[in-house]
């Protein structure tokens, strides 16, 4: 029966060519829908992380309070604005580098590696009490 443009005309025989374009597609489809549902489990995964109450490890004491203090004119790279707070680096502040040469306000990065050791920038890591303990 069909459509009614199709009313009248014959079904096109399909030649192994057409046979194996279908196929080649159904491949490409079920191919497709189990990427997406991989992704899908991955961003699933993501956001439960995101949302898991823990920050992290903790940085040491010791490595916290033994971060360099730059000087106003010693801030390198361009860097005038704390990734923790977003506010601008202005002369008169104090400011604590990481020893991968993040700076940050002091009083922002101090908070920060008491829930987290990582650099908030680039995730370098400051070594946590457990390991500072295991360190000779």
């Amino acid at each position: 029966m069909g459509l009614p443009f199709q009313q009248g005309r014959r079904p096109r025989e399909l030649t192994a060519e057409d046979v194996e374009a279908r196929e080649r597609k159904r491949q490409r489809w079920e191919a497709w829908l189990v990427e997406e549902k991989r992704i899908e489990a991955h961003w699933r995964e993501v956001e439960e992380r995101m949302n898991a109450p823990s920050y992290g490890v903790p940085a040491s004491k010791y490595a916290i309070v033994r971060l360099y203090m730059p000087r106003w004119c010693e801030l390198t790279r361009g860097e005038h604005r704390c990734a923790i707070c977003l506010e601008d680096l202005e002369p008169g502040n104090k400011f604590s580098r990481m020893p991968c040469h993040h700076s940050f306000h002091q009083l922002c990065i101090f908070k920060w590696l008491r829930i987290n050791r990582l650099c908030p920038v680039c995730q370098f890591a400051l070594p946590s009490d457990e390991e500072q303990a295991a360190s000779p």
